[in-house]
């Protein structure tokens, strides 16, 4: 609800200050914490105007999320080769526990870097699948560790 965003919003400010993040990474760090939490149009307000691969790269998340997977994937070209995607090679498939999951890890990290385009095509192709199946589960918890390098990333800017 609206007390949790605003209170959500609160305690980033203090966390950005405390840690004196630039006010760019602030704004990029709001967006990512809104679009996590499903506040999808206040993002999208954020990161509508930025024209960085930080930018371009939440944008893409967020119509990924929506969903609409042809605006991703063309969200996600205009954020080439960003960092996240070296680091999300690398964790993926230490999150792969079963033999199907580590069959996804290789499909989404197939050059060794996180491949967006396969990620988003995955998400579309159990869009309809019940939050029980076991693939969208796992999936969940990859855009959980996106999120969570993002935001390592983004700190660290």
């Amino acid at each position: 609800g609206v007390y949790t965003f605003n209170a959500s919003n609160v305690r980033l400010e203090r966390i950005t200050s405390a840690h004196g993040l630039p006010s760019d990474a602030t704004v990029r760090l709001r967006a990512v914490a809104l679009l996590y939490h499903d506040h999808h149009d206040p993002a999208h307000d954020l990161v509508q105007d930025l024209s960085d691969r930080d930018g371009a790269l939440i944008h893409a998340i967020l119509h990924r999320r929506e969903p609409d997977y042809w605006n991703a994937k063309y969200w996600f070209r205009r954020a080439d080769l960003h960092p996240v995607y070296r680091a999300m090679g690398g964790r993926i498939p230490t999150m792969a526990d079963t033999e199907g999951r580590k069959i996804l890890a290789r499909q989404l990290t197939l050059p060794g870097a996180f491949d967006p385009f396969a990620f988003v095509d995955l998400c579309e192709q159990v869009e309809r699948s019940p939050a029980s199946d076991p693939t969208v589960g796992w999936l969940r918890t990859v855009q959980h560790a996106e999120f969570e390098e993002l935001v390592n990333y983004l700190a660290a800017c």
